[in-house]
């Protein structure tokens, strides 16, 4: 527990507490603390007032209790408990303005109910969404989930942060009018005796933009606050209006019962409760849950960006979670990462957790004065800070948005918006997901899954040794050889752009087809559509007389296929290891269709390709005839050699040892190939292996014998020396084309 909870270790507590002691620290802590303290003191004042509005105005001190309490434990929490020093956490406007909504609901269904019964049903309500929330995060945090669920489409993220602005942005009027903002509302509205009371809200909103844009400092924010509020009453000295006829207008809060303002849940709290109008509510508290989870991804992702390191996102749940435990258990609302806060926490210098827990300070003074001073809190200072967050994501991602985003995901920004003010927010957020997925699919299906489709008259396998008449026939008649390397995941919105591939080219009657190589080595998967597409081409091999090769097909693609009804064991199917093997077995066939050559015995082969008539005989008496069986390993990967071998029939493959224990095959060698000349020449042991396919006869020259020959015969030395040379020329040649072609 100790590793998630991140405590200093016992041996380092007496560093850190010197290290909080120096004055560079103590001074930017405290800058720091105070500043993000009061910043959350006037935030959880206007969430409060978002919440506790309407019907539930006459308890707006208990909810600001609530909403201070809050800001101040999980401020705490979270300074010691994060894997960031400096970090803030506070309630945030999201996850308020769904408890508005929950509260106004809960309200409106226990009217006729005693106040104080309504009172504790909200409050145990905003309290079990802390709860829940806490414990769900604290649940993914322990078991490591993090990095699972670290990714959430933008443009749902858009949408849920523009639908959040819009109902901070009625929050507003509601604050300031006590009338929500609908269509029906709009004529009452527009009255004089309303105009009053939210366009000064609506000035002060703009200036704090203004404000906030102009100068990034800590203190710009705060000051443009104590400013309004002062144009505020300076406007009431002007017009010659008390206190007590601005609060009669509805421009004050309210006069409010003196008292403590933090009323913790007791025992007798919870027999006031009527748990069924809760459980009523339970999408409500679900979108609570949700929302916190995507607020902590994003404003996570956020933060690393600006301080340029990465956070354990499962720590950080962890500290969250834990957070909102100790807020729910002292009857709180949930809280996050503060990411304006912690920004302006690193801005000025204080990344200490000196500065999280001197954050608790100015609200642990709030709740020690009482709730005496909310009688002269301006409705319309309160409301311009919701307003400003509402108009500050609106404008991101409402305005901003347009120029950054494609067409359709801007779309799916206002979707979403719509959607969750018209039903709710999980809807909403839902349909944001549905439609994201849909796009994905339909900008999938426009990729093209065939990485590569190769004929096999361009390219070849790595068989090499055939005769200059087996390569013009390959030539001519290997367009009857289709191959496609497919890639990524295989799903109905792509499998019918393979079959249309593949039928495309099988009603080319220029150039018939005789065998279908579909490889499928970066294949990530295939579902049940793309398992129906590989049965209608199966059907269609046999239709039209063609052979269906697949390659690296692994067996669990093997198994769906069979399932599917692709006889993969049948005559109309070949499965083979990789598509280098596939383009062989192809060729192979072709070539069996015409009259193959008669063996040419060892002699022959060095006659053909480096030795004159006379010196075939000399070159022999340095050789060493060997029958190998099929199976055996001439060389091995890592190992030094000193020979050579020359092939006189049978195959061999040079194959390539891969990381998965799978091989590659890079060569295939038959009669009258040269084995070995890199190791001959004492190169860098290779990675390669080279072994027998077939029983093979071969001869094979020792160092010993090359020593000698050096001596008696060098003509042959410098025959073979360019016979070597021409190997290796004719080997990058053939490399490079290789590539050509893939390009």
């Amino acid at each position: 527990m100790q590793t998630f909870l991140n405590f200093p270790a016992s041996d380092r507590l007496w560093q850190r507490l010197q290290q909080g002691m120096q004055p560079q620290v103590l001074l930017s802590s405290l800058a720091a603390g105070l500043v993000t303290g009061v910043i959350g003191v006037i935030r959880g004042i206007s969430y409060a007032s978002l919440i506790f509005s309407g019907a539930l105005a006459t308890h707006l001190p208990v909810g600001l209790g609530m909403t201070v309490f809050s800001t101040a434990i999980v401020a705490g929490v979270v300074a010691l408990t994060s894997t960031l020093p400096g970090m803030i956490a506070t309630p945030l406007a999201a996850p308020a303005t769904i408890m508005a909504i929950m509260a106004a609901a809960i309200a409106q269904e226990l009217s006729g109910v005693p106040d104080g019964e309504v009172l504790a049903t909200v409050l145990v309500a905003i309290a079990l969404g802390a709860l829940l929330t806490g414990l769900m995060l604290l649940g993914l945090g322990l078991l490591r989930q993090g990095e699972r669920i670290r990714f959430v489409p933008y443009p749902v993220i858009g949408g849920f942060m523009a639908g959040t602005g819009w109902l901070l942005t009625k929050g507003f009027i509601q604050i300031v009018t006590d009338i929500s903002l609908t269509p029906a509302t709009l004529l009452d509205l527009s009255q004089p005796e309303m105009l009053v009371r939210w366009l000064p809200g609506l000035g002060f909103a703009i200036a704090l933009l203004v404000a906030t844009r102009l100068w990034k400092q800590f203190w710009v924010m705060p000051t443009t606050l104590l400013v309004c509020a002062g144009l505020f009453f300076l406007t009431l000295e002007v017009a010659q209006i008390s206190i007590p006829e601005a609060r009669a207008a509805g421009w004050l809060l309210g006069a409010f019962p003196s008292g403590q303002l933090w009323h913790p849940l007791t025992p007798a709290t919870l027999t006031q409760v009527h748990w069924w109008a809760i459980a009523h509510q339970s999408g409500s508290l679900l979108t609570v849950m949700f929302v916190s989870l995507l607020s902590l991804l994003l404003s996570n992702s956020s933060i690393e960006l600006v301080v340029g390191r990465d956070l354990n996102l499962s720590k950080e749940m962890t500290a969250i979670g834990l957070a909102n435990l100790a807020s729910s258990l002292g009857g709180g609302m949930a809280g996050n990462q503060a990411l304006p806060s912690t920004l302006l926490v690193h801005d000025i210098g204080g990344k200490y957790r000196l500065s999280g827990l001197i954050a608790m300070v100015p609200a642990i003074a709030v709740l020690a004065l009482g709730s005496a001073f909310l009688s002269y809190l301006p409705k319309a200072v309160l409301g311009s800070l919701i307003l400003y967050l509402g108009l500050s994501l609106l404008w991101q991602w409402l305005y901003q948005a347009y120029f950054k985003l494609p067409l359709s995901d801007y779309l799916t920004v206002w979707a979403t918006l719509i959607v969750i003010d018209a039903v709710g927010f999980l809807q909403g957020v839902a349909l944001g997901f549905v439609i994201t997925v849909i796009l994905f699919m339909v900008r999938y299906s426009q990729v093209d899954i065939a990485k590569q489709m190769l004929s096999g008259d361009t390219s070849r396998s790595n068989v090499v040794g055939r005769s200059p008449e087996q390569g013009q026939l390959l030539s001519q008649q290997g367009s009857q050889i289709y191959a496609l390397e497919l890639q990524g995941y295989l799903f109905f919105g792509t499998a019918n752009y393979l079959l249309n591939k593949v039928r495309d080219r099988a009603a080319d009657t220029d150039k018939p087809l005789k065998y279908i190589i579909i490889d499928f080595r970066q294949v990530s998967g295939l579902d049940s559509s793309a398992v129906l597409t590989f049965s209608k081409i199966f059907k269609l091999a046999r239709q039209r007389t063609m052979i269906l090769v697949l390659t690296n097909l692994m067996p669990e693609f093997e198994a769906a296929l069979q399932r599917g009804g692709v006889d993969c064991s049948g005559d109309w199917v070949q499965v083979l290891p990789d598509l280098d093997r596939g383009l062989e077995w192809c060729e192979q066939q072709l070539l069996a269709a015409a009259s193959p050559p008669p063996a040419d015995s060892i002699q022959d082969h060095l006659i053909q390709r480096f030795l004159a008539p006379d010196q075939a005989q000399a070159f022999l008496d340095y050789l060493e005839p060997l029958s190998l069986p099929a199976g055996h390993f001439i060389f091995r990967p890592g190992e030094m050699s000193s020979e050579l071998y020359f092939i006189e029939s049978g195959q061999v493959s040079v194959l390539l040892e891969l990381e998965d224990g799978r091989t590659k095959r890079l060569q295939t060698c038959s009669g009258g190939q040269l084995l070995g000349e890199m190791r001959f020449y004492n190169k860098v042991p290779l990675s390669s292996s080279v072994v027998t396919d077939t029983a093979s006869h071969v001869y094979r020259l020792s160092r010993e014998s090359f020593s000698r020959m050096q001596q008696e015969a060098p003509d042959l030395v410098q025959a073979l020396q360019g016979h070597i040379v021409n190997i290796l020329c004719d080997s990058l040649i053939r490399r490079g084309e290789q590539l050509r072609v893939m390009q």
